[in-house]
């Protein structure tokens, strides 16, 4: 790699990193290309040499957080079937980036519809790899024959209304470590078979 393409990466990186702490601050919505470039050092042009577009920002931001959440997945699921631990590393995962993720899920209904149509699909990877768990645990007959999809939409669903309204839930701190037990005991009850709750 040569010096100008070490210096590009440099840059790009320092973009995404500022673009991602004023996102926390302020919302995506809220957020201007020009503050991204002031915040970075780089001149407001330079940012646009690097992406296009603050969606293309965004977008590659959201790739780079939900590739690290689909890669710890897959691990997860390559170690384990057990979707308790799974969607407890999953809480881990969301709670390290909890700003990032409360500041989408908040503004999603207001984005353009292609932008939420792309994180859309992006988190339905995630959902993937937990719809494959629970398909073995049924097989395995440890999990009662639910409908997946809807199972996952209440899962996800809200842990979205917890990050949405995170500032309605705790005044600092995590709104995930405050109710991670709620949301795993109610996602739990909806997947064990009547009888086998205690083993």
């Amino acid at each position: 790699m040569n010096k100008r393409q070490i210096q590009k990466d440099i840059t790009r990186g320092k973009i995404m990193v500022s673009a991602k702490k004023i996102f926390i601050k302020k919302g995506i919505i809220g957020t201007a290309t020009s503050q991204i470039a002031k915040d970075a050092g780089i001149a407001h042009g330079t940012l646009f040499l690097h992406f296009p577009s603050k969606e293309t920002l965004i977008m590659e931001l959201l790739d780079e957080e939900l590739s690290k959440f689909s890669d710890r997945i897959r691990q997860l699921i390559s170690d384990t079937s057990d979707i308790k631990l799974i969607l407890n590393n999953y809480l881990d995962i969301i709670q390290e980036e909890e700003g990032f993720f409360a500041s989408l899920a908040k503004e999603l209904p207001y984005y353009k519809s292609e932008l939420r149509r792309k994180i859309l699909f992006r988190e339905s990877l995630i959902r993937e790899h937990f719809q494959k768990a629970i398909k073995i645990g049924i097989e395995n007959g440890i999990y009662s024959q639910i409908d997946i999809a809807s199972t996952l939409i209440f899962l996800f669903g809200t842990i979205n209304y917890y990050l949405s309204l995170k500032k309605s839930f705790v005044q600092d701190g995590s709104v995930i470590k405050k109710y991670r037990h709620q949301i795993v005991e109610n996602f739990m009850k909806m997947l064990i078979i009547k009888g086998k709750e205690n083993g």
